[in-house]
This record gives C-alpha cells, sequence and structure tokens, in this order.
C-alpha cells in the first residue's frame, strides 16, 4: 500500500481481496510514473464501514476515485457501488467496478451508474498499466476539474489485450 503525508496527490482508493492484483496495481501506478495516496481494503464489509463514515465526516473530502473489485468476502462491489452512488457525499468521484456491465443492467436502468463504471479486469501487466493511467486520469480530473453528473471517464476498450 502506498501511503504518504502530501495533500496534494489524488487520493484513489482500491478495494481488492487479491493481493496479487492490488501488487500489480500499486507497480503499474509506479512504473508509470504517477504519484497518489493509495489506501488498500480487503474486504466488502471493511470498505462499507469506510464509506459509512466518509459519508459523515464532512471535514475530510472523499477519495478522488474509486476502484472496486466485485468478488469480496461479505459484501459484494456491486452493492458497495450501490451504497457510494447513493451517498451525496460521493457525488463526484468516479467510481469503478471490475465486473461485466451486462449483469447490472438493473443499475444501469435505474440510474445508479453509467456504463463507464464497468471494467474488465486486466489479465496482463499492459492492462495493469493502462489502468493506472485511466484511474489516475479520472483522479486528477476530480482533483483539478471537479465533475458534473456522472463523473466516470470511458476506460479504454483494450484496455484487457496485450
Amino acid at each position: 500500500m502506498t501511503n504518504t503525508k502530501d495533500n496534494h496527490l489524488p487520493t484513489i482508493v482500491y478495494v481488492e481481496d487479491n493481493d496479487g492484483d492490488t501488487l500489480l496495481l500499486e507497480e503499474a501506478l509506479r512504473a508509470n510514473g504517477h504519484k497518489s495516496e493509495l489506501l488498500v481494503i480487503d474486504k466488502g464489509d471493511a470498505a462499507l464501514r469506510y464509506f459509512q463514515v466518509k459519508e459523515t465526516a464532512k471535514d475530510v473530502p472523499p477519495p478522488h476515485c474509486i476502484l472496486l473489485d466485485n468478488y469480496l468476502p461479505v459484501v459484494q462491489g456491486i452493492d458497495l457501488l450501490k451504497f457510494i452512488r447513493g451517498a451525496r457525499a460521493f457525488d463526484n468521484t468516479p467510481v469503478y467496478l471490475f465486473a461485466e456491465m451486462s449483469r447490472y443492467t438493473d443499475a444501469l436502468s435505474g440510474g445508479l451508474t453509467s456504463e463507464k463504471s464497468f471494467i474488465i479486469k486486466p489479465s496482463n501487466w499492459a492492462g495493469f498499466l493502462q489502468l493506472a493511467d485511466h484511474i489516475m486520469r479520472s483522479a486528477e480530473i476530480t482533483m483539478h476539474e471537479g465533475t458534473h453528473g456522472k463523473p466516470e471517464i470511458q476506460a479504454p476498450p483494450n484496455l484487457t489485450e496485450a
């Protein structure tokens, strides 16, 4: 986990229970020269508590980007996405879920999220490098320009290709 005291760095929350994927994202961020505060939470229920506290902490800004694995212990990523999108504190925070969009048409049709929120998890190093660039671009837009409406930006279509 990357931690820093520099308040001028984008904060990215990564909810992931696979240590290998966490390490790949950390290394990809570093390899691409990105400086960020990466907070890794490895269980869905712990992530839910974190987001509940963040929602009520009015003097602490939300993260600049959230990345969720869908298959987590106790609380699934889609349930976290539903909570986050129902909490006004995260209205301007881009949230990405490693899941197939076709499985969650209810979330899309209900206006909970956009197609841009769904990303297929990279299966190789090149994909993780692209993912690192994508989430940093989202975080930096949020940090410097703010967002209006659905804050997610379109992921590259070849995120999982070599």
